[in-house]
């Protein structure tokens, strides 16, 4: 019997997310940008902006670093009893379970938009961003180690009676080994 666990590719994981943040919240930024209020200065707004967009990526990148080194030092291969999603499958699991959270992402981000004239989207798109950066160092740490970089599938609400809270909890990842 399978232990519930669903590891999945970590590079493929990061991109697939980001990607899907980056977009959204891109799109939430649209009525800040083209708003044509009276007296609205544009260069205030691009300027806010920019300043979300800097601040989220480096601090994003400043941050996550070690916690993946730390994760990627202490790497063993997966439990026999877990499920490992095919790289192909990948995408379709992680929109589907992101398909609520990115909707309100961009009704709030939208909202906020068009109400004050401040991208506020651009906070999540310094993430996504950072995230899509961050995914080129784990590639190559990826290819470095010789295998494939897995990490759990957690699903978004987890119940605190859920067998596998502690390693939901723990994120740690495995490494997928082609047999020599």
């Amino acid at each position: 019997m399978s232990s519930g666990l669903r590891l999945m590719g970590l590079v493929e994981s990061v991109r697939i997310q980001a990607v899907l943040l980056l977009s959204v919240s891109l799109v939430s930024c649209v009525p800040a940008f083209t708003a044509a209020d009276e007296g609205a200065d544009p260069l205030n707004g691009v300027l806010v902006g920019v300043i979300l967009f800097v601040v989220m990526f480096f601090s994003y990148l400043k941050a996550r670093r070690p916690w993946y080194e730390t994760r990627l030092e202490q790497l063993a291969p997966p439990p026999p009893t877990a499920e490992t999603v095919a790289r192909d499958k990948t995408f379709d699991l992680l929109s589907r379970g992101l398909t609520v959270p990115l909707l309100l992402v961009l009704a709030i981000g939208l909202a906020a938009s068009y109400a004050t004239g401040t991208p506020i989207g651009m906070f999540l798109a310094g993430v996504a961003a950072a995230m899509l950066w961050q995914s080129r160092w784990l590639a190559a740490e990826q290819e470095r180690l010789g295998g494939r970089v897995l990490c759990l599938h957690t699903p978004l609400h987890v119940a605190a009676d859920d067998p596998n809270r502690a390693a939901y909890v723990q994120s740690r990842f495995w490494i997928d080994r082609p047999a020599s």
